[in-house]
């Protein structure tokens, strides 16, 4: 149960760095279209999480997305799933 819980986490994180990619390509792609330049994208992350409730709850999101994913890759097995067997 271990390898296939660690296994989909890796997939899991795999797909979000390349969606990630994918994204940030898009963007400058969009940008270089429409005449910006590739340096227009550093200039909107400067907007980016600009006051510190933003940047507050972009820290507890990211915990949200991570903690229990770290959680189970240590244990190997999801919390609380006895109750469907």
């Amino acid at each position: 149960m271990k390898k296939k819980n660690r296994k989909v986490l890796l997939q899991k994180y795999l797909i979000l760095v390349f969606l990630t990619t994918l994204s940030l390509l898009y963007l400058y792609l969009v940008d270089w279209m429409f005449g910006y330049g590739f340096g227009n994208i550093g200039y909107i992350l400067n907007y980016l999480l600009y006051t510190a409730s933003e940047k507050t709850t972009a820290i507890f999101l990211l915990l949200c997305l991570l903690v229990p994913d770290i959680i189970s890759w240590i244990r190997g097995s999801q919390p609380g799933r006895e109750a469907e067997k």
